[in-house]
């Protein structure tokens, strides 16, 4: 199994709405989420005061799955909310897991 990090950036009027999306998603186990900037030159969608200032708050999620369900995953998100101002990457992982279950044999 190829382990990767699902990441999406999302803008702020989506948050409470994506929060539940994943929370139903069967191969979502569980998730991150952070308040973040998001720093460039597109303009569409900043307000005044995010042009003035060259950052737009997002918020960030990350989850870490096999590649196959970040795929799918990424597949079910495009289509519940297309044109929507989503960023996502998916990179590659070593290793993931918790401490508390962690056995060194």
């Amino acid at each position: 199994m190829n382990l990767c990090m699902l990441t999406i950036i999302i803008p702020t009027t989506l948050e409470d709405v994506v929060i539940d999306w994943m929370l139903e998603q069967s191969d979502i186990a569980g998730f991150n989420s952070s308040s973040i900037y998001g720093h460039g030159s597109a303009e569409t969608g900043m307000s005044v005061s995010e042009r003035v200032t060259g950052k737009s708050k997002r918020v960030m999620f990350q989850t870490h799955v096999s590649e196959s369900d970040a795929k799918n995953i990424l597949a079910r998100l495009k289509q519940e909310f297309a044109r929507s101002d989503i960023h996502y990457m998916i990179r590659p992982l070593i290793a993931a897991g918790n401490l508390m279950s962690y056995n060194d044999e």
